[in-house]
């Protein structure tokens, strides 16, 4: 047990893999994997889970996001308890504009449980900014054969809430803020993966992908730019500071994504012909 304001829970939570999942035979835990844990244990709760959030308005992408009934916390997973990894989870108490950003309830950080006891430290900055500490423990997937046969015995995890978050200064007015910016195409991504290694939802993303809806709901039909504008600000907005900044960047991206122009003159497109890709490649983002 701890002292102080410490809290340290000896009762465990159970989470039992499939034996398929990748890593589930090896011993060491990836972070991938230990968010995989954070986000299968919250979405047994009830939680919707947001994995790799791409937010327009702080820095960088928390590895989970979790809202419940009004309620919204943050999970920063890494293989072991370091300075960098509080540093990630304390960078909504620093961030200079928490009240366009949104400040969540709960931060958490999840890692792998030390068998020992962490630098003094890094225990005192949890405490300081009030972020819990979520440790789990993995039982490998083991493969067991008799009489001729093999059975897998899937991977377990034990979860302990070894240090208990503090509701964030300033999160009772400004949570609602941050999940707003939340939508369900931002749940495509993989929790935990590195940024070339899954995909994930941007604001860049999301207003082509309102332009290319619009584009295929008639095939053949020219549409101007302004056109295309009056769409996005009927449906929700774009991610462009102002109008004028969407004409001006817009229609160089659909040159680039591969929509025809319909005339040698102005601003006029069409959606891309039928058999072309489905998907719209946006990997080169320019905002």
């Amino acid at each position: 047990m701890m002292r102080g304001d410490d809290w340290e829970s000896n009762c465990a939570e159970y989470l039992t893999g499939t034996g398929k999942e990748s890593g589930a035979f090896d011993k060491a835990m990836t972070e991938t994997e230990i968010a995989w844990v954070v986000d299968q244990r919250l979405r047994t709760q009830c939680w919707e889970t947001y994995p790799e959030v791409v937010l327009e308005t702080f820095p960088g992408r928390p590895d989970i996001i979790a809202t419940r009934r009004g309620i919204c916390q943050v999970f920063e997973c890494k293989r072991s308890l370091t300075l960098g990894v509080i540093e990630q989870a304390s960078r909504w108490r620093t961030h200079s504009r928490p009240e366009q950003a949104g400040m969540p309830h709960l931060i958490w950080v999840a890692c792998k449980r030390p068998q020992y006891r962490s630098n003094n430290l890094l225990w005192w900055l949890m405490r300081e900014f009030g972020i819990g500490l979520l440790a789990i423990e993995k039982q490998p997937a083991m493969e067991i054969r008799y009489s001729g046969e093999a059975e897998i015995q899937p991977q377990s995890y034990r979860i302990y809430r070894q240090l208990a978050p503090r509701i964030q200064p300033g999160a009772r007015r400004s949570a609602q803020c941050l999940i707003d910016q939340l939508n369900p195409d931002m749940r495509i991504a993989r929790p935990g993966a590195r940024g070339g290694e899954t995909e994930y939802m941007t604001p860049f993303k999301r207003t082509m992908a309102m332009i290319d809806t619009y584009l295929r709901a008639d095939p053949e039909a020219e549409r101007h730019i302004e056109h295309i504008i009056d769409y996005l600000n009927a449906h929700g907005g774009h991610h462009y500071g102002t109008d004028r900044s969407a004409r001006g960047a817009i229609p160089p991206q659909l040159d680039r994504l591969g929509y025809p122009r319909t005339r040698e003159w102005g601003c006029w497109f069409k959606a891309k012909p039928i058999d072309g890709p489905d998907a719209i490649e946006m990997s080169a983002e320019a905002t």
